[in-house]
């Protein structure tokens, strides 16, 4: 008797990741994201929500949390954890008395990571082109991933960098590494991405409680 012969199908090929961002840029939508950030004196974790625009990130929501040392108590963190709230060119910050400090000076919101700010699909595809190494990444949210890695250098600081985009054509991670030209002032963040596509608004605060600008 003569056996059946089953092919194993295909793996399927990686989506491509500008047409799964551009996808994804739907208003009233967004992404969740937790960071964790060093420099040389403090290390921080930053977590919140980005709301998209039809072609970028619109807003930021985040809370900006100290990581202290093994003595300090839940009354110590919860007395330093700050919310900044980002809308357009616009950012709030909470000054820790019920009210908000706006700086209006400021590039428009976005993750505010050096090597991914906007996500916008020309963003992520300048950043793609200019990777120099492309490797198999690890399985991040039941994902694999593959690694691109970069550098971007600008008049007085460097970035080395690089991301994690998963099979789907999501970004799940993002690395940077950057300091100043001499080697000195090195900021390190560490980003995950997740629930992609969810439900976000982010509204400016009530402006009877912008105190001042900062």
């Amino acid at each position: 008797m003569v056996g059946t012969v089953f092919a194993t199908p295909a793996a399927a090929a990686p989506a491509d990741p500008l047409q799964a961002l551009a996808a994804t840029l739907e208003s009233a939508h967004g992404v969740h994201y937790e960071t964790v950030q060093r420099t040389d004196k403090a290390t921080f974790k930053i977590y919140g929500d980005l709301q998209f625009g039809w072609s970028r990130v619109k807003a930021n929501r985040a809370i900006v949390e100290p990581v202290l040392g093994p003595s300090a108590t839940m009354e110590d963190v919860h007395e330093k954890i700050r919310e900044t709230i980002w809308v357009g060119d616009d950012v709030y910050h909470d000054d820790g008395a019920g009210g908000w400090k706006l700086n209006d000076d400021v590039v428009a919101a976005g993750l505010d990571d050096p090597a991914v700010h906007s996500l916008s699909v020309a963003e992520i595809g300048a950043l793609v082109k200019s990777a120099k190494k492309k490797t198999a990444g690890t399985v991040i949210d039941g994902v694999s991933t593959t690694v691109y890695e970069g550098r971007k250098r600008g008049k007085t600081r460097v970035t080395d960098w690089k991301v994690w985009i998963g099979s789907d054509g999501l970004i799940r991670r993002v690395t940077s590494d950057t300091t100043k030209n001499d080697g000195k002032d090195r900021t390190v963040r560490d980003t995950y991405l997740t629930e992609w596509g969810k439900q976000v608004w982010i509204y400016a605060p009530d402006q009877r409680f912008v105190t001042s600008k900062s």
